[in-house]
């Protein structure tokens, strides 16, 4: 049998095994999605405005970038608008998902260098039989579908340093500008940085060519939600979360509507007055039980940002010390720490309670993985300055949205860095792959 066929016979032993363990986990332990997760909250508008007037509703959400909840819309629309249905549509679809994941990670692991059998068992160890793969695939949230598309991405990038392909580097561009479409911490700016990185390359950064074009039709397409905010909305921006999201990171802003500890008020005619629109569409206008799809939004961010600045500019270290102390606490988290959202009958809060009253196995705990991330980041700086043209070029790529987005998190949002450290868990598997290819290598060196 030549190595294509035991490449494919792998890949499909991998979904096999994959598919076999969630039909017992679902059908006789129970565990999925709680659909509690997909009523309208911060992140999702109401199915019933999905379901009855989808495209309406989505270029009336301004709160998120809105390709998550046109997945969910569609999901809702075959539902019939049924919480329960559509919930299991999306934990069907995040299975799905998985399965892409097993595929992609197998051959990245395979072009990195690692044997088949090896990939074999890394797969099986890093995907299927992965706590924080289990629990992200069984919460219908968009953090599941972004490490798929960051993981495609690792493997385009691959496929791309190896042949130059023009359709390659248009699959790339258009990766990057799907994610910016479901989260707004993939910025265009992470696409025009690749564009001048592979224009550099080619030296054709000032030459009208297909990579211009590609370039050109994914730009737009990653600010669009931005231009139809303007649009609509008269403020050019891919969500209003910044004013918030800044000042959950301040612990001595004196102000509850920012910090989420009271329902904000209507600030409808404010933001009449100072955008010069009106809005009647009710997904834009709604306001009932501190829900934040409304305009009023815009005002409270704008508020809020306002108020951070002052503060920042107040107390500066305090600000910096507080973000150095938060980068360091959110990489002492496993990705399933994450306790605002968890699957029906795979809770993780006991783990939470426990460390919280064992406060010397928690600082052990805290303690290790730290030392893990200093590990990884400085395997990545390595492999980035140390190594080979190609695999500096790949990992410096790789590395650089990590670094971004990581970056970004912390310094505007406050709150749950464990699922967006879940979106990159590609690099973990590599970079934990790489320790197991080394200390293999020095066995059989030592024998």
């Amino acid at each position: 049998m030549d190595k294509k066929k035991n490449k494919t016979y792998s890949i499909l032993n991998l979904i096999l095994i994959y598919i076999i363990t969630r039909f017992i986990t679902y059908n006789f332990f129970e565990i999925y999605s709680n659909p509690d997760v997909i009523r309208p909250g911060w992140h999702i508008l109401d199915l019933k405005f999905l379901t009855t007037d989808l495209i309406d509703s989505i270029l009336h959400l301004h709160s998120q970038p809105p390709l998550w909840n046109f997945i969910v819309g569609i999901f809702a629309k075959i539902s019939d608008g049924d919480l329960l249905k559509t919930s299991f549509f999306l934990n069907i679809f995040n299975y799905l998902i998985s399965i892409g994941l097993i595929y992609y990670t197998y051959k990245i692991l395979i072009n990195l260098g690692f044997k088949e059998r090896t990939c074999f068992y890394l797969v099986i160890i890093f995907i299927i039989f992965n706590p924080n793969v289990f629990f992200y695939e069984n919460i219908t949230f968009y953090n599941h579908i972004l490490a798929f598309l960051f993981t495609n991405l690792v493997w385009l990038i691959i496929l791309y340093l190896k042949n130059n392909n023009h359709l390659t580097e248009f699959f790339i561009y258009l990766n990057i500008s799907v994610q910016s479409l479901i989260w707004a911490g993939i910025h265009p700016i992470i696409l025009v940085f690749f564009f001048i990185f592979i224009s550099y390359k080619k030296k054709s950064i000032l030459k009208f060519n297909k990579s211009l074009f590609y370039f050109f039709i994914c730009f737009i397409l990653s600010i669009s939600p931005m231009i139809k905010n303007k649009i609509i909305f008269n403020k050019f921006s891919t969500s209003t979360w910044l004013g918030i999201n800044i000042a959950s990171t301040m612990t001595n802003l004196d102000d509850k509507q920012c910090l989420y500890q009271i329902i904000y008020p209507d600030y409808y005619e404010e933001y009449k007055n100072k955008y010069s629109r009106e809005i009647e569409h009710p997904v834009a206008r709604i306001s009932k039980n501190g829900l934040r799809n409304s305009v009023s939004q815009i005002l409270l961010s704008d508020k809020c940002l306002e108020k951070s600045i002052d503060q920042i500019k107040k107390t500066p270290d305090h600000y910096i010390k507080g973000r150095i102390v938060a980068f360091i606490v959110s990489h002492s988290k496993f990705a399933f720490e994450y306790i605002y959202l968890s699957p029906i009958n795979f809770n993780f809060r006991f783990l939470k309670e426990f460390l919280d009253n064992n406060q010397k196995t928690k600082r052990i705990k805290q303690t290790l993985i730290i030392i893990y991330m200093i590990l990884f980041y400085y395997f990545f700086i390595k492999k980035i300055f140390l190594h080979k043209k190609y695999y500096s070029d790949f990992y410096g790529l790789i590395f650089f949205i990590y670094l971004f987005c990581i970056l970004i998190s912390h310094l505007f949002n406050g709150y749950e860095q464990e699922r967006m450290m879940y979106q990159f868990q590609i690099l973990h598997i590599i970079f934990i792959s790489n320790i197991f290819k080394l200390i293999l290598s020095r066995k059989k060196t030592s024998n």
